[in-house]
């Protein structure tokens, strides 16, 4: 019975990810059918958006007058892409990381362009760093730019110029410096159906190599989207597969040859498809709980696509060496596979900064994701293993590595926070919105949860949530995050001296990470340092689809609430983010591995003793 119930949960899922990735139209829409899809979008949020009310009073719009100007909007637009666009601004007029439009375009020819200058490669202040080139490039060529080379500017603006008034308008993530770091590459490889063709034909590059500046000009090369594809995939199968590469990573699935073409991520590396990112979520709810996540998705946030570019028999170290600064003399935790961790021992420094003879251990754990491939029971039981190991060896003193960490299961999150302390520690409370998805989430335990107490739970929070919507309630009052996963977090006794911790965030720390920091900080349990996160603070859903264009649209259905009200009166996360204790410009760390973040880390550990 049990592998049936797996095989029919398959059959299903597959079933909704085909059904669920219609590409857009090859006709052109009428304004009815344009009409009829906002209609669709407005829909969705008037039921499903809980922080509605709260966007309006924070950014300063009319939502009754943003539908009307929208509608107007679409009248004038001439074709498919001048829809697409406007339907973009929609959504990104909300200014959430979780709330974002997708179409899916590339799956067949005639759907989509794409405009590309043929590099990528991660950002590097307000710069990018140039890390790879297009597989069509010869490397032999006369291409005039480099790998290593810096790009400063385009057509004479700065990136951040150009980020802020092309790209944000169409995708804002609702912090500055995360959408800097998100749409750095997308700025040089654009798609009609995303983030808009650029307006020039050709694109002028501030470029420095070796500290000298000068300027290149370069045509924006537009091509039909699958064909490009295409012809990426022949150019890297004619290369050795064991050079570098560009957007290009092996990949089981892909319909031609044994490469699939993948679009350049924030950090540098491939990302996920967008016809693939579109599986995520999307109308397959196994658990609310895993929705916190931040998914327009950089593939390299999971454990294993980050891990690619390391050797087969690499050692743990050697792996974690590949994506971060390893302090020196490092030995690693073999318990810890889900979590790469280590310990080193580290000098403080005197009054004058210089290091003592004196040495401390420090430990150090990379969490990486909350949505690891390992069942849950399976991570917690690694994690306060690794704790334990750390123990055993007299650490006291502990970095908590959540750089770039996307997000995931909010339930793993929250037994992880508490796995750190042998007292029990408070839990974030949630907002949720009173719609039909939640409450028929509450129905469905009160009928199925594994045990009474679960299942009366369960139904004391539904009837709760139907009379405060009977009152007219959009948004439920606060209740603990628990009521997702009664009696299943506990204290680890196991840690009864507990760690000095140093949490480790930047601008990329989403969703379930941005809530991680947030239970550390607001019990006392570390010192964040880094960029302030970036603030996707809910539950993420996706529906499908727009009944013309086929648009996808996610949604955040909740709002977490945190004890610290000092940076917002009502405890938000979302928009607010968690600022630092330290503040570290992280932005400018890729290109050392966040060397400079891991030895502050290490250093303030120390110095406080």
């Amino acid at each position: 019975m049990k592998r049936l119930i797996i095989l029919v949960s398959v059959l299903v899922t597959v079933f909704l990810t085909l059904t669920a990735c219609d590409p857009v139209p090859r006709r052109t829409l009428t304004t009815d059918e344009k009409l009829a899809d906002l209609a669709w979008i407005y829909s969705q949020f008037g039921e499903n958006y809980a922080p509605l009310e709260m966007k309006q009073r924070l950014h300063g719009f009319d939502y009754g007058q943003l539908k009307r100007e929208t509608n107007e909007a679409a009248a004038l637009t001439r074709d498919n892409d001048e829809f697409y666009a406007l339907m973009m601004k929609f959504v990104a007029r909300f200014k959430d990381a979780h709330t974002s439009a997708a179409l899916t375009n590339a799956s067949l020819p005639n759907r989509a362009q794409v405009a590309f200058l043929g590099f990528g490669g991660y950002r590097d202040g307000d710069d990018l760093m140039v890390s790879q080139l297009l597989p069509t490039i010869d490397p032999k060529s006369e291409y005039p730019v480099k790998v290593g080379d810096k790009i400063r500017k385009l057509d004479g603006k700065t990136l951040r110029e150009q980020i802020e008034s092309v790209l944000v308008p169409l995708r804002d993530l609702g912090n500055e410096e995360a959408n800097i770091t998100f749409h750095m590459n997308k700025l040089f490889t654009r798609i009609s159906t995303q983030n808009g063709l650029p307006e020039g034909k050709d694109a002028v590059l501030t470029v420095e190599r070796d500290g000298k500046s000068f300027e290149v000009t370069l045509p924006w090369v537009v091509r039909d989207l699958y064909q490009f594809r295409l012809e990426q995939d022949k150019a890297k199968a004619a290369q050795d597969k064991k050079s570098g590469n560009f957007m290009m990573v092996s990949d089981d699935r892909a319909e031609s040859g044994v490469f699939s073409f993948r679009f350049m991520g924030f950090d540098g590396r491939a990302e996920m498809p967008i016809d693939r990112l579109q599986s995520v979520l999307r109308g397959v709810r196994k658990t609310f709980a895993d929705g916190f996540r931040f998914i327009d998705g950089i593939e390299t946030w999971s454990p294993v696509e980050s891990k690619v570019g390391a050797a087969a028999d690499a050692s743990p170290l050697e792996a974690l060496s590949k994506r971060r600064f390893v302090l020196e003399n490092a030995v690693s935790i073999d318990v810890a596979k889900t979590y790469p961790a280590y310990v080193a021992p580290v000098r403080p420094l005197d009054s004058t900064g210089k290091p003592t003879k004196k040495k401390e251990l420090v430990g150090y754990i990379l969490i990486d994701t909350f949505s690891p491939q390992q069942e849950e029971s399976t991570v917690i039981s690694e994690f306060k293993a690794t704790l334990k190991a750390m123990q055993s060896l007299g650490v006291e003193r502990l970095i908590l590595d959540t750089i770039n960490n996307g997000g995931g299961s909010l339930v793993l999150g929250m037994k992880m926070a508490q796995a750190l302390s042998s007292t029990r520690i408070e839990m974030p409370k949630m907002q949720f919105r009173l719609s039909d998805s939640w409450l028929d989430q509450f129905e469905s335990e009160s009928m199925n949860a594994s045990n009474d107490s679960e299942r009366e739970i369960s139904r004391r929070t539904l009837e709760d949530f139907e009379s405060q919507r009977r009152a007219g309630l959009r948004l439920s009052a606060p209740v603990s995050a628990e009521v997702l996963a009664p009696f299943s977090i506990s204290p680890n006794t196991a840690v009864e001296d507990g760690f000095k911790i140093v949490l480790l965030v930047n601008e990329m720390c989403a969703s379930m990470c941005d809530i991680f920091a947030a239970m550390l900080q607001d019990n006392g349990m570390a010192t964040v340092i880094g960029q302030r996160t970036m603030g996707a603070g809910g539950n993420v859903v996706s529906y499908n689809q727009a009944p013309n264009s086929h648009l996808d649209l996610r949604q955040t259905e909740s709002l977490i609430v945190r004890k610290d009200r000092s940076v917002d009166p009502q405890g938000y996360i979302e928009n607010f983010g968690i600022r630092p204790t330290v503040e570290l410009k992280t932005f400018g760390m890729a290109r050392e591995k966040y060397k400079g973040a891991v030895q502050k880390g290490a250093a303030m550990l120390v110095t406080a003793n």
